[in-house]
């Protein structure tokens, strides 16, 4: 069974490559805190779960020392990811506690203007002018400050409809027609008096693949309800906001540690959202106080981790090794315009049996580098991450050239392609490896295709073919 003509070609033409100097990321820089995130969010990072992340696909800051009263040497232990920021309170403490580890109180801060620094001390800013949902540059979605004055509303009676909305400047209404997609209020006898709404809480109970004690197991996302989010400071309000410049109904409730969102429209796993509130924090707190200081070394009773780093979780062009400087998982690029290249490495030798398995193309790639690789090379394509958001508006829509994941980006089914003029070629892949075992059948032809996607099929690759339309089931 033959490879792509372009992946034959590859081994000549890679030795004109220029390489590229990979570019540094921030790593997880504590044991417990690589721990926490691996629980929820290494399931989504390997592809094996399609849900919303609950921390994020790598740490956006290094670990940084921030002050804390009480905390030895009056500094804590922290690391910043887009939906919040892990701390260490008290080193000394049992580190397989699940409290260990708290998740920082930032939206509290975000929507009160209040920045803890110590159990009962706070510097007082000011509520943070940050939009709490889509695109931050939307000049009309609601703020925290525009949260602040519901943290005084009533709550909602248990099990009512929710059909309250807000806007930008905080004007509260109601439109009935938002009963249709029967969210209720859920008294959860809250310290804080306010109700969940029931997409919230089903979501706070959920269950599902985790990655625990070096194992994929089923089990709670959550082993306490509230040590994610907290307890909710507002109601659940329906507002409109902007998705890439789209606007969007959502549902927004701010709790203590996050921001939570329900976008009837998304797919399924990603209905519920966490927003990212470590990315909004970071801004206010260190706009406000100036840029966080080098990191001095950490402070009394503070001991650095000695557990390996195993690499960032997203990474530019460049030549790594796997489980050193990138972690092994499986990832799709950004950008092939100017003909990706990328080879999956047993050695470093430079020699063509080092090749376990490569790709050229101009259209998107999609690779799994396993444990057992020794490198990986990349040319030309941008960014690689583990992100696993859909890759099209929903499974039955038309797609294009590029490597596609069946049953989230494209829809088991029959499919035909609108252009085989430049020689249409496909895969049906059962995995994506690289390797020539994953093809479970191609074609390289200039005639029209059709091709029946089955429902066992892992992915999906085509180039040079037009606009792909599913024609029946």
């Amino acid at each position: 069974m033959m490879r792509s003509v372009t992946r034959i070609i590859v081994l000549v033409l890679a030795v004109a490559l220029l390489p590229v100097m990979p570019a540094a990321a921030e790593p997880i820089g504590h044991d417990a805190f690589r721990r926490t995130w691996e629980r929820t969010d290494l399931p989504v990072a390997t592809l094996r779960v399609s849900r919303t992340w609950m921390w994020g696909p790598e740490p956006f800051s290094p670990v940084l020392y921030e002050e804390y009263a009480q905390a030895p040497g009056g500094k804590r232990q922290v690391q910043y990811f887009d939906k919040s920021r892990m701390e260490i309170y008290d080193p000394a403490a049992d580190p397989s506690a699940l409290w260990y580890v708290t998740n920082g109180l930032l939206a509290r801060e975000l929507i009160t203007g209040e920045m803890q620094v110590g159990d009962r001390e706070f510097r007082t800013l000011v509520p943070a002018e940050v939009n709490v949902a889509g695109d931050p540059d939307d000049p009309t979605g609601p703020t925290y400050a525009t949260f602040n004055p519901l943290m005084a509303a009533a709550p909602m009676p248990d099990g009512w409809r929710i059909t309250a909305t807000v806007d930008r400047a905080g004007n509260v209404g109601v439109d009935p027609a938002l009963a249709r997609f029967n969210v209720r209020a859920v008294a959860v006898g809250a310290p804080t008096g306010h109700t969940v709404a029931s997409v919230f809480w089903e979501f706070m109970h959920s269950a599902g693949l985790v990655y625990r004690d070096g194992q994929y197991v089923h089990d709670q996302l959550a082993e306490n309800p509230f040590y994610i989010t907290g307890y909710p400071l507002t109601e659940a309000y329906w507002t409109t906001v902007r998705v890439g410049g789209v606007p969007k109904l959502v549902l927004a409730q701010v709790f203590e540690r996050r921001v939570l969102t329900y976008t009837p429209e998304n797919p399924e796993g990603w209905k519920v959202e966490a927003g990212n509130v470590g990315q909004h924090y970071y801004r206010w707190r260190y706009g406000q106080i100036g840029a966080p200081d080098p990191d001095p070394g950490p402070p009394p009773g503070h001991e650095p981790s000695e557990q390996p780093d195993p690499g960032p979780l997203s990474f530019p062009d460049g030549t790594y090794r796997v489980g050193i400087d990138i972690a092994p998982g499986t990832y799709r690029n950004t950008d092939s315009s100017q003909f990706c290249y990328w080879e999956r490495l047993s050695g470093f030798t430079g020699e063509l049996n080092d090749i376990i398995a490569n790709g050229f193309s101009d259209a998107r790639q999609i690779v799994t580098i396993a444990p057992t690789d020794a490198g990986f090379v990349s040319r030309r394509c941008g960014r690689w991450v583990p992100d696993d958001t859909p890759l099209t508006s929903s499974p039955t829509a038309p797609f294009g050239d590029g490597m596609y994941r069946v049953g989230r980006d494209i829809a088991p089914g029959l499919w035909r392609n609108s252009d085989s003029t430049g020689f249409c070629y496909w895969e049906r892949l059962r995995g994506f490896s690289g390797e020539f075992d994953d093809i479970i059948a191609n074609e390289f032809s200039n005639a029209p295709q059709i091709v029946r996607i089955a429902p066992t099929d892992v992915g999906f690759s085509a180039s040079r073919c037009g606009i792909w339309t599913r024609i029946g089931d």
